[in-house]
């Protein structure tokens, strides 16, 4: 009898739970470290520069996979890479929880792999799952990963003060391990369908061809900019917050608070459907996006710093809730589709913090964050330039 419950296939709708919460708990562990940013840069004698490469770790592992995982999902179906994924997840918690500089960046860099697979193979996994839903099955991924967010500098902050900096990674470990098992156990007979032919092999051409698709380019613009306020927002305005004398355990919190504002956005970009999903609807985002980070510009007050980490919320909720649905073509692709997206929003999530922690330390804040501002604000005129009120089917 137990080995019959534990042979037991899945509904699709656990399934899609199920790889939901594989996305909340990624969410959590992107998250986690925000709050102990500044008290791993003691321990380890990190300088601001130092301290911005080890946030943007993740994001230059993610950038090196994310591509490559999108072709493998086309490949070798995305169940088989997604679960793979959520191994490298449980045991890159395990590495950073560890009290040694190495080791943590060796964890550092295996969540940013597992990460990138988890958005890039996990989009595309949710889609064969319940392909008639279209959008509504992509877009609830984007809400349960912001829950995590939400709960990540919580559980980072609050956990770290009361049982010591490693816990948290541990807890998370087990939620990864927790998650990714019965999802292992319960899909051996999902998407084993063959192919009616491998795909082509991929070349840079025929991703440059990707990229004229205006849903295509128009959500991969969007991406770059929510990494680049994204990594700065978790740079600058948590080191701000700090020098200003807030708490670890507070700095959590107001993390925490953006992501409530992000849920909510979220959840409610997800409720309008095709409405949402339209170039216009994501150059308008992406817009109000690029200005966001203007209050703090403001000399470092905490009250505008906490006003400017709010107002990224909205915007980036709905930047991402609608991008990979907005960008989503024939099956065939879209692994490498999403691998394409993935990879711009980590490019700008590794090469902002690098170069806003250097601005910071040799020119102050303002110049970290302008160099965001200004780069941002020319994406969005251009998206806004090139928008048309179609939808995505029609856009791509």
């Amino acid at each position: 009898m137990r080995s019959d419950r534990f042979n037991r296939e899945l509904h699709p709708r656990q399934l899609l739970w199920l790889v939901y919460a594989l996305f909340l708990i990624a969410g959590v562990a992107q998250a986690a470290i925000v709050p102990l940013l500044p008290r791993l840069a003691g321990r380890y004698g990190l300088s601001p520069t130092e301290t911005a490469l080890l946030l943007a770790l993740p994001g230059l592992a993610t950038l090196a996979v994310s591509v490559p995982a999108g072709l493998a999902a086309d490949r070798f179906g995305a169940r088989r890479v997604t679960l793979a994924a959520g191994a490298i997840l449980a045991i890159s918690c395990l590495a950073q929880a560890a009290p040694s500089l190495g080791v943590l960046l060796l964890g550092r860099i295996g969540f940013g792999v597992a990460f990138g697979v988890v958005w890039t193979t996990g989009m595309a996994w949710l889609s064969e799952i319940a392909p008639a839903r279209g959008a509504a099955t992509l877009g609830p991924s984007v809400t349960c990963s912001s829950v995590g967010i939400m709960i990540g500098p919580a559980v980072g902050g609050v956990v770290a003060e009361r049982a010591g900096l490693g816990v948290p990674f541990l807890v998370i470990a087990f939620a990864a391990a927790a998650v990714t098992i019965p999802l292992a156990l319960g899909s051996r007979r999902h998407g084993r369908a063959p192919r009616a032919a491998d795909p082509p092999p991929a070349t840079p051409r025929s991703l440059a061809r990707l990229l004229r698709r205006p849903g295509v380019a128009a959500a991969a613009g969007g991406l770059i900019v929510s990494g680049a306020v994204s990594g700065t927002s978790q740079l600058l305005i948590t080191s701000g917050l700090h020098r200003g004398g807030i708490s670890t355990g507070q700095i959590g919190l107001a993390f925490s608070a953006a992501a409530v504002c992000y849920i909510a956005v979220s959840a409610t970009t997800v409720k309008l459907g095709d409405r949402a999903h339209t170039l216009r609807f994501n150059a308008a985002a992406t817009t109000l996006l690029s200005l966001a980070l203007l209050p703090a510009l403001g000399g470092g007050n905490p009250f505008a710093l906490v006003v400017a980490l709010l107002l990224t919320a909205a915007p980036r909720a709905a930047v991402s809730t609608v991008a990979y649905s907005l960008a989503a073509g024939p099956d065939s692709d879209r692994g490498s589709v999403y691998g394409m997206l993935n990879g711009a929003w980590a490019g700008a999530m590794v090469l902002t913090p690098l170069l806003a922690g250097a601005l910071d330390q040799r020119a102050g804040a303002q110049a970290g964050y302008l160099a965001v501002i200004v780069p941002s604000c020319v994406i969005a005129a251009t998206l806004v330039a090139r928008s048309r009120p179609s939808r995505a089917y029609a856009a791509t």
